[in-house]
């Protein structure tokens, strides 16, 4: 008998009928949050026309638009189906409301039927754009964004014009090596955001899992924003949430040193201060490239020191792991930084708590030292340190709530189970060379609460290498000439 599916000993190669989807982000990876405003009266809209069958007897009706999201308030134009007119004008009004997600139209006045008549026909057309303010959008890839938050600039003259701020910030994001970037237009209260507009945005994200790093996209020169973002994340690690900030200034800031200085010192002082990180300077130089209109090019612009925050938070998420520094990093979308502060200047910001960036003389742009504003001592103030400890804090946490543990029955045989747990977590960070070593593992009934069981552990994270130092003098007895 023949050998059943015999093949002649070769190379065979298959290529996959399904694609991997290009673009996903890998398993772990961290999320940016961008909290942003697009300019005054700016959305990127679609057209829609809805088609209304009018029944009411009363000159007043209501429907449910097609497409929900932001509409355009005097935007809409109704027109009769039957004769083409456009309805206009003081007798007829029409209004939009968006409840849960849902639009709806109302038609009233004397332009309309009122009465038993014939089936009369509306067309509804309108502008939308399924941006929602207050709710956030998550992407793994800037193209997606862009459809939905719409181009970064306008062109008023053939000047660039940061129109969406999120499309910004979201592309220096994934530009710096972010998979996964989360973006939301803020609810406002006026015409233009404002400091409390962003706190009440902050104060919402209380409590929401799969957010990492949160970039408010706004410069508050009383600091009650950035005091109040301190205190959200302070609030939530207690509750199991680890999060880290990077904020930034703008060009309202007139000497980046002492204003710098002052905000990190105030930063100093609150709770959430070693998760938080204050980049400088106040402005960066971009260039938006080709007019997508005129197809030329526009020449490059300045924009607030905040869009940096959001290129160093997709540097930082972009790093292998988080025990990987972001010191001498280079930042990638920036074409510059104007006016740019001395190197003296730089060193007394960073020994502050503020993350700065500088070009260098080939005109590469790099981070100095990734900091944060605990300048307590020098783990407190380093980077990378503060993310390890939230990553452990991660692990032990996802392991151990899917470990079935709790609800289980406390015996000898439960405590030895957390302890292989805990070994284990610890193995895979050793492992991964999220830390060094560990001592000291304790797995103990606590001994008020005898439901508690108490783990406590040390370890030596990775650290980063931040000084070389090479001392070298002259030795007049080696390298003598000698005469056979």
């Amino acid at each position: 008998m023949p050998i059943s599916n015999y093949q002649t000993p070769g190379v065979y190669v298959t290529q996959q009928s399904n694609p991997t989807v290009a673009n996903a982000a890998s398993a772990g990876a961290l999320n940016v949050c961008i909290l942003g405003s697009p300019a005054a009266g700016y959305q990127p809209f679609n057209s829609q026309t809805d088609t209304f069958l009018w029944t009411s007897t009363s000159g007043i009706q209501t429907f449910t638009l097609s497409q929900t999201g932001y509409i355009a308030a005097s935007g809409i134009a109704i027109t009769s189906n039957l004769y083409g007119t456009t309805v206009s004008g003081a007798t007829a009004v029409a209004t939009v409301s968006t409840t849960n997600g849902v639009s709806t139209l109302t038609l009233s006045g004397s332009s309309f039927p009122n009465g038993g008549t014939s089936p009369t026909y509306y067309n509804a057309s309108y502008d939308y754009t399924t941006v929602v303010t207050g709710q956030l959008y998550t992407y793994t890839q800037f193209k997606d964004l862009q459809n939905a938050f719409g181009a970064p600039f306008t062109y008023v003259n053939g000047t660039p014009t940061v129109a969406s701020p999120c499309s910004l910030a979201g592309y220096l994001a994934f530009a710096n090596g972010a998979q996964k970037v989360t973006v939301s237009n803020i609810t406002i209260t006026g015409s233009v955001a404002g400091s409390g507009d962003f706190v009440n945005a902050i104060n919402g994200l209380a409590g929401v899992q799969g957010i990492d790093v949160i970039v408010p996209l706004n410069y508050d020169s009383t600091n009650a924003l950035f005091t109040n973002l301190s205190a959200q994340l302070n609030a939530n690690a207690n509750n199991n949430i680890f999060q880290r900030a990077f904020i930034g200034m703008d060009s309202t800031v007139s000497n980046v040193v002492s204003t710098g200085i002052s905000l990190a010192t105030t930063l100093s002082t609150t709770t959430g201060a070693a998760r938080m990180s204050l980049v400088a300077p106040n402005q960066i130089t971009y260039n938006p490239g080709f007019n997508s209109v005129t197809g030329s090019t526009t020449g490059t612009i300045n924009i607030a020191g905040y869009y940096l925050a959001a290129a160093i938070a997709g540097l930082f998420v972009g790093q292998t792991d988080v025990y990987v520094p972001i010191t001498n990093k280079a930042i990638g979308g920036i074409t510059g930084i104007p006016n740019q502060i001395t190197t003296s200047q730089s060193t007394t910001l960073q020994s502050y708590g503020v993350t700065v960036a500088r070009q260098n003389p080939n005109g590469v742009i790099t981070v100095r030292q990734g900091l944060t504003t605990n300048t307590t001592n020098w783990i407190t103030q380093e980077l990378s340190i503060q993310a390890i400890g939230d990553r452990i804090a991660n692990l032990m946490y996802t392991n151990l709530i899917n470990s079935n543990l709790i609800g289980a029955p406390l015996t000898p045989t439960t405590l030895t189970a957390l302890q292989g747990q805990a070994t284990s977590i610890l193995n895979v960070a050793l492992k991964s060379n999220l830390i060094q070593s560990y001592v000291n593992l304790q797995v103990v009934q606590d001994s008020v609460n005898p439901t508690q069981v108490d783990v406590s552990f040390q370890y030596s994270p990775t650290l980063p290498l931040n000084y070389i130092n090479v001392n070298f003098g002259i030795n007049t007895a080696t390298g003598a000439f000698t005469v056979a």
